[in-house]
């Protein structure tokens, strides 16, 4: 099998990863998505099997014991996400580069297995309340502010870890964060 290379979007939640992703997907076709695995409840407009592989949270957790997993982490409490390893050996053998959407331990725990292979972004925005507007305006429920507060308070720890990746997006213009992308992606892919 010939191995590819892997792209890591990572950030806070609200920061732009999924945008950026999709329009990375639309520009260059050697690259594949990466489903994750997770047990948090499909959103509208997801797709089992396209967006997220939507698992009860017993599968997940046998998936853990069975070492099927390549990362996974509790990323927020009783919310489990993760990356199976037959999901890399998949698109690998597709002759395609990885493109992954990816909480922030998780990107840096496939950094650490993969670090010939991949190239590591962290998006972020400028301020939090820039954050919360985002996750306001996402379609969450307007009384589940545990579930928001909960989100602000990681991506305030998720920010010290900025640092450990190859390149940090601030992501105040989406267009320019885009075409920034763009380039750190065609370099890595192209080199």
């Amino acid at each position: 099998m010939k191995k590819g290379k892997m792209i890591i979007l990572s950030g806070p939640s609200g920061s732009g990863k999924t945008t950026i992703s999709h329009y990375l997907l639309s520009k260059f076709p050697e690259l594949k998505f990466s489903i994750s695995c997770t047990t948090r409840s499909i959103r509208k407009n997801e797709v089992h099997g396209k967006d997220y592989y939507f698992l009860s949270t017993n599968s997940f957790i046998s998936k853990i014991k069975k070492y099927q997993f390549v990362e996974w982490e509790e990323v927020y409490p009783k919310l489990f996400y993760g990356t199976l390893k037959n999901e890399i050996y998949r698109i690998w053998k597709s002759n395609k580069h990885i493109l992954f959407d990816i909480d922030v331990k998780g990107g840096l725990n496939l950094k650490k297995q993969y670090p010939n292979n991949s190239l590591s972004i962290f998006i972020m925005v400028n301020s939090i309340k820039i954050l919360k507007k985002r996750l306001m305006t996402r379609n969450q429920k307007n009384s589940d502010y545990a579930n928001l507060n909960i989100r602000l308070n990681k991506a305030k720890e998720e920010k010290n870890y900025a640092k450990l990746f190859d390149f940090i997006l601030l992501n105040i213009d989406l267009h320019q964060t885009k075409k920034k992308a763009i380039q750190i992606v065609s370099d890595f892919i192209y080199e």
